[in-house]
């Protein structure tokens, strides 16, 4: 059963959004828990130290919009690619 495109890249770009802003929010809230998560998503290797110490808030919209584009064009390309391959 092939896969709907747009639906598809929408909650493939939701989910990525909201991934984003939460790490954001626990980014200012939390910095301690910040690391603890962001440096688990590779193995545990301290990575936290190449992330920027400060972003404007301006950085933080514009990275939003590049993470929700670029989303939203994956999943559409693995959408279709599925499609095709699942024939």
């Amino acid at each position: 059963m092939p896969i709907k495109v747009v639906p598809f890249a929408n909650a493939l770009t939701g989910a990525t959004a909201l991934f984003y802003i939460v790490l954001w929010g626990l980014w200012f809230t939390a910095p301690r828990a910040f690391n603890f998560v962001y440096n688990s998503q590779f193995g545990g290797a301290d990575v936290s130290s190449l992330y920027p110490p400060s972003m404007s808030s301006g950085a933080l919209v514009a990275t939003l919009s590049v993470v929700i584009v670029t989303a939203w064009v994956f999943g559409a390309l693995w959408a279709l690619l599925y499609n095709r391959l699942a024939r």
